[in-house]
């Protein structure tokens, strides 16, 4: 099977269709028309369902095109008519997503680059982690069942505000009573978890920070609450490398990794950051995380100076 990311208004795949077609079964996702869909993501695999009750197995699935996975149009202006500020920003950001381009094939990109192995979203962010680390069973899904046993907590794929500057923190929430028209990420809560544990690594080179478990499900709040609670801690050999092997399969030289630490001292693994927040672990630069950042700067200026 041929899966093909697009939307309804993509031409392009219209004219497309049928020259795939007489040689393989294709299943189109319109991200524009996600609402008509279903789907659950785990990590055995994902299975969609399109609104004529076709569906769509991971290992199924032959080839992945990624034809034009965009909202047309692709932004929601307020108002309707149109917002000259969203159009303004746009311009800059794509000006200077471009300097940061013409730095990664010239080879000035410093530390934080894009992967050679592509994009590292959560789910295969997951997938490699389990090699490695446990990971809390976890489910996305949309106008599908909850697979799930015992307690629950809802966490976001990104950062993207829900309203009013709002963000959707992890919270503990009752599979049952979610609304099925939205798409959910769920993971089995760690209950005896004891410490949120997060590395920073930086070509090679880890920074480990911890901080007790507070009254929140999300560390983020208690971080707000208390910016000196997290506190510099020690890795075993063995999590140490790990962690190292795991991002060298990345092809990633920097990136911050969330864990949770359970009584035993087991990491359980949550996410990576590929150019995640740091300094507030180190802000007067008494672990050196600071240096060590600069280090990796400099040595690529002096490579291109």
């Amino acid at each position: 099977m041929i899966l093909i990311l697009s939307n309804r208004r993509d031409a392009t795949t219209d004219l497309l269709m049928p020259h795939l077609e007489a040689h393989a079964e294709v299943f189109r996702f319109n991200i524009d028309l996600w609402r008509d869909y279903s789907w659950s993501m785990s990590a055995t695999g994902y299975e969609l369902r399109d609104p004529t009750g076709r569906t769509c197995r991971e290992c199924e699935v032959g080839a992945v095109y990624d034809r034009k996975v965009m909202f047309d149009p692709p932004r929601i202006d307020v108002p309707a008519e149109g917002c000259p500020e969203a159009w303004l920003r746009n311009e800059v950001l794509l000006i200077w997503s471009g300097i940061k381009d013409l730095a990664v094939h010239s080879g000035k990109c410093a530390l934080v680059h894009p992967s050679p192995h592509g994009t590292w979203y959560k789910m295969r962010q997951m997938r490699l982690a389990a090699e490695y680390f446990p990971v809390p069973a976890w489910q996305m899904l949309h106008r599908a069942p909850v697979q799930l046993a015992g307690e629950v907590v809802c966490k976001t794929n990104g950062v993207e505000p829900m309203g009013n500057g709002q963000i959707l923190m992890v919270n503990k929430v009752d599979p049952a009573r979610l609304d099925t028209a939205y798409p959910w990420f769920l993971q089995q809560c760690l209950s005896r978890a004891t410490h949120d544990v997060t590395v920073v690594y930086v070509n090679g080179k880890l920074f480990a920070y911890e901080m007790p478990r507070g009254g929140s499900t999300d560390c983020r709040i208690d971080t707000f609450n208390n910016a000196n609670t997290w506190t510099p801690c020690e890795l075993t050999p063995e999590q140490s490398d790990s962690i190292c092997r795991m991002m060298r399969r990345t092809g990633l030289t920097f990136s911050r990794l969330d864990f949770l630490r359970d009584a035993d001292g087991t990491l359980h693994f949550l996410e990576f950051n590929v150019n995640g927040q740091f300094a507030w672990l180190d802000l007067h630069n008494e672990r050196g995380l600071l240096t060590a950042i600069a280090h990796e700067i400099l040595r690529v200026h002096a490579a291109h100076s």
